[in-house]
């Protein structure tokens, strides 16, 4: 008799609206009781474990118990969490840190942040985090019209970025066969993964920053990245009044956060394991509902929890009820606040740049919009765009983008046309604001 068994979850009816009805349609009064529970357990486990960071967190601001917390209510005085607090945790006390819940060495999978913006932050997951995690990417695949027995291909980062083993095994949970493919970090690894998609076209991709590149790579040798490759994504465009929906809180915090319904009105959050907060980055209190604040987060109900992790992010909250039936809150994401161009009165990110460029009346030559903005040297500045196309001597095209950027964003911008494949291109997130002109010769 085999002792080992591949056991996934439950099957449920393809018919059926939610992965886990009992969850997602939950009445808000239960759900905020279940948030209280395991807030609670939390902030015992800080101190019964204990969990030396954030006991010192706490102290600091007055908490010398568990009972000293009531409820999630107290939740607004305690202290965030930034990631560089994280670093200086494994700085002072390596590898780890001293901010774990548990004994690092009881997980079973560990990997790094990427590293973009500092030095690379440690992850470790134990089975617990693993299943949790699963789940919640069900709901959000299942949110989204993906079925079991589907075929979807990939290609985040792997290795000590554990972008692609997570979800590798998030589609293994759920049912879907998942081809994972390497970042396209050069020609020669866009040509392999290409033609290996010609052989076995998936039903969808999952390509994140990713898509373009492939799409590019297509287009250059005669192939529709859609029809040849099947290539095909789901997204919702970004708007300046609304951002993209909330997704993920970065895998170091929580990897599947949320996912939009058919509705496309922000991400219904996974509230039974996370509490998103929007908070105004001068006061640190909560803004008003609708209103961009910092992205904070805070986990629970699983092994690895963060309390109040500001990712230093913009996002905003909608509480009003969503006609799927669903009952959790949603959010929006709207870049790093670090990547916020506030100039001539206005401010804008490079999504509300990605808005207008995708817009089909631009009309662009090129199969995926590769660009740059530069900082502007003065708030009076013109905003200077370079846009790679086909023919940079387009004068209809520059003019076209320049106006519908200056219209759409309240900003003037200088658009200069430059020739295909003059601006470098990133294994896996393209840099779009920049401090110095690109190099056009």
């Amino acid at each position: 008799m085999s002792i080992y068994t591949v056991e996934g979850p439950a099957p449920r009816d393809p018919g059926q609206p939610f992965w886990d009805a009992d969850i997602q349609t939950m009445p808000r009064e239960q759900l905020r009781a279940l948030q209280e529970t395991r807030f609670k357990e939390m902030i015992s486990r800080i101190f019964n474990t204990p969990v030396p960071f954030y006991v010192r967190k706490l102290q600091a601001a007055g908490i010398t118990s568990p009972s000293d917390i009531r409820g999630l209510d107290d939740l607004a005085d305690l202290p965030t969490t930034s990631k560089q607090d994280l670093r200086d945790a494994e700085a002072a006390y390596p590898p780890f840190g001293d901010y774990r819940f548990f004994d690092p060495r009881l997980g079973i999978r560990i990997g790094t942040s990427t590293g973009t913006t500092g030095t690379p932050t440690l992850m470790v997951w134990t089975r617990r985090d693993v299943l949790v995690e699963c789940e919640c990417q069900s709901r959000c695949m299942w949110r989204g019209g993906q079925r079991p027995g589907a075929v979807v291909a990939h290609a985040h980062p792997a290795y000590l970025y554990p972008g692609a083993l997570m979800m590798q095994t998030y589609f293994e949970y759920f049912g879907i066969l998942g081809i994972s493919l390497p970042p396209p970090d050069s020609d020669e690894t866009l040509g392999r993964s290409v033609e290996f998609l010609k052989r076995f076209k998936p039903d969808r991709s999952a390509m994140a920053f990713s898509h373009s590149r492939f799409v590019e790579y297509a287009a250059r040798h005669g192939l529709d990245a859609r029809e040849d490759l099947g290539l095909v994504e789901t997204r919702v465009t970004p708007s300046p009044s609304s951002g993209i929906p909330l997704a993920s809180a970065g895998l170091e915090c929580f990897g599947p956060l949320g996912s939009a319904c058919s509705n496309q009105r922000g991400a219904h959050i996974a509230e039974d394991h996370a509490v998103v907060e929007a908070l105004d980055p001068t006061t640190g209190r909560s803004v008003p509902d609708g209103e961009w604040g910092n992205l904070v987060v805070t986990t629970f109900g699983r092994d690895s929890c963060h309390l109040r992790y500001d990712l230093q992010e913009a996002v905003r909250i909608e509480r009003t009820e969503c006609g799927c039936g669903e009952t959790s809150i949603r959010a929006w994401w709207g870049g790093r606040f670090k990547d916020i161009v506030s100039t001539q009165g206005s401010s804008f990110t490079f999504l509300d740049v990605n808005a207008v460029l995708s817009d089909p009346a631009i009309a662009l030559d090129t199969p995926t919009a590769e660009y740059v903005v530069v900082r502007p040297a003065s708030s009076d500045a013109p905003v200077a765009l370079y846009l790679e196309s086909r023919d940079p001597a387009n004068t209809t095209l520059n003019d076209r983008v320049a106006t519908s950027l200056n219209e759409r964003l309240g900003v003037k911008f200088e658009v200069t046309l430059i020739p295909e494949q003059t601006l470098a291109r990133a294994e896996y997130k393209q840099e779009r604001l920049v401090d110095r002109p690109p190099s056009v010769g």
